[in-house]
């Protein structure tokens, strides 16, 4: 006698894939470490490297391969592979590296939320990378180091707070591809085959 599963069964199964799949879609922020005198970001398997801010800070991966989706750089909907895994690149853009100019010397990694110029952030947005991930911070006031561009020694205020900015850097956003193997699709058709034959 075969077992027939009930739809409850079912779904608990579907339940058990979706939930392994939204666990490997996690974002994973990236910020590109580029070779000394080297001007830009990679666009071909150079085997750069890419310094992980978020979820595991200052964990290093290696970039393997690249595809570029036809527009000659980096931007979304590329794909990056990183120590083996194919990555779908989400975003890309400005990685803002602060410190606290108070007697705590605090750091923080921040990046735009929106279109950035390059030029005066008063009343950005920047949403926080590392250490505190999504916490929004609103660019209150800039003091500019007298080149008219927003980088390096120029000073960001977040709520009167005053953070010199040391460095700015290249951030991705990646999303894993899915784990499954084109295989697994098929063992998971026999197993709801087997349970309501």
């Amino acid at each position: 006698m075969r077992y027939r599963a009930s739809a409850s069964h079912a779904l608990a199964a579907v339940a058990v894939v979706l939930t392994f799949q939204a666990a490997a879609a996690q974002s994973i922020y990236l910020e590109y470490v580029g070779s000394p005198g080297r001007v830009g970001p990679p666009v071909t398997p150079d085997c750069s490297s890419w310094h992980e801010l978020y979820p595991s800070h200052c964990v290093v991966h290696h970039q393997d391969a690249y595809a570029d989706d036809g527009d000659g750089f980096i931007s979304a909907c590329d794909h990056i592979v990183l120590d083996g895994v194919s990555c779908h690149v989400d975003w890309v853009g400005p990685t803002y590296y602060l410190e606290s100019m108070n007697a705590d010397r605090q750091s923080r990694y921040v990046e735009p939320t929106g279109v950035s110029a390059g030029r005066d952030p008063t009343c950005e947005t920047w949403h926080e990378i590392y250490p505190d991930h999504c916490l929004a911070h609103h660019v209150d006031a800039w003091e500019d180091n007298g080149d008219g561009l927003l980088g390096p020694c120029d000073v960001i205020y977040f709520a009167g707070e005053p953070w010199h900015l040391v460095g700015v850097g290249l951030n991705i956003a990646v999303t894993p591809d899915s784990p499954v193997e084109p295989g697994t699709w098929g063992q998971l058709k026999e197993l709801f085959r087997t349970l309501f034959d």
